[in-house]
């Protein structure tokens, strides 16, 4: 029996991909100024970054519809199992908006799939999960890989300017203010399906040295298989720590696809990301 993967945008995996392994994908909803689009439509990433630049309100983000998922599901083959491998239930309702679609369609085998995880580390799952479907293993092999693969997951983000974490409702104005002055650069990091602060430090190179730091760990440890960097409007920065990480690991060092405006609105232009397991 052909298995089918389905996730969500905010995996932002690249089109080449989607395409290799006939992957599909639900999006969510971001709404801006009163203004309601799917992300991945209306907008390219820039003009939507010199958007929220140029303007000061803070975007909201919305899960995708029962609605959305039935439509993708119904149209997939009726002897496919399908497995939807989703953005953490602790920052999306998208899982249980699946899970209602999954209601709407009782004869069909749908397993749905709290990846715990967004952008990079959600794709490690949703890649790994498509290339076993492909290859012809069994179901239950391919939820044990990814449960293998989620639970040795590291994500970190790296934010640049704190006015979007401000905008969000993650600092008050006066840690804004006084982060600023200090040129504090918060590491974000997921923690029990939760995008919580992992550190503070001053200046974004003491930031970036933090990370590597643990990373290296991990890898002295041989406990990395791959790693990701992803980033949001600097992808030449993301270029540089691609060379870092790499003169670290000498395993697969992948540049994803910059993230785009539901997870990117919340720690904004500027921000880096790397993620291993």
């Amino acid at each position: 029996m052909a298995v089918t993967i389905v996730t969500d945008s905010t995996a932002y995996l690249a089109e080449d991909i989607i395409n290799e392994y006939d992957i599909k994908v639900v999006p969510l909803n971001v709404s801006i100024n009163g203004e309601a689009f799917q992300e991945g439509s209306r907008y390219s990433n820039h003009d939507y970054y010199q958007r929220l630049r140029s303007e000061n309100i803070f975007p909201t983000t919305s899960r995708p519809s029962a609605g959305d998922f039935y439509e993708v599901f119904s149209k997939i083959d009726p002897g496919d199992t399908i497995i939807g491998v989703l953005i953490s239930t602790g920052i999306s309702g998208a899982l249980y908006s699946a899970e209602v679609a999954r209601g709407m369609l009782p004869e069909r085998e749908i397993i749905l799939v709290d990846s715990r995880y967004t952008v990079m580390a959600l794709a490690f799952q949703v890649i790994r999960a498509a290339e076993m479907a492909r290859e012809g293993h069994e179901v239950t092999a391919i939820l044990a890989e990814m449960e293998r693969i989620r639970e040795g997951t590291v994500l970190h983000f790296l934010v640049d300017d704190l006015e979007y974490l401000y905008r969000g409702g993650r600092l008050t104005r006066v840690e804004k203010l006084l982060g600023n002055v200090l040129q504090i650069k918060p590491i974000l990091y997921m923690n029990e399906g939760k995008i919580m602060v992992y550190e503070k430090v001053r200046t974004k190179n003491k930031a970036l040295d933090k990370i590597l730091a643990d990373f290296t760990l991990r890898v002295k440890a041989g406990r990395v298989e791959a790693a990701c960097i992803q980033h949001v409007e600097v992808p030449e920065e993301a270029l540089e720590l691609r060379e870092m990480v790499e003169a670290i690991f000498d395993g697969p060092v992948l540049m994803a696809e910059e993230a785009g405006p539901v997870i990117g609105s919340h720690v904004g232009p500027g921000s880096l990301a790397l993620a291993y397991y």
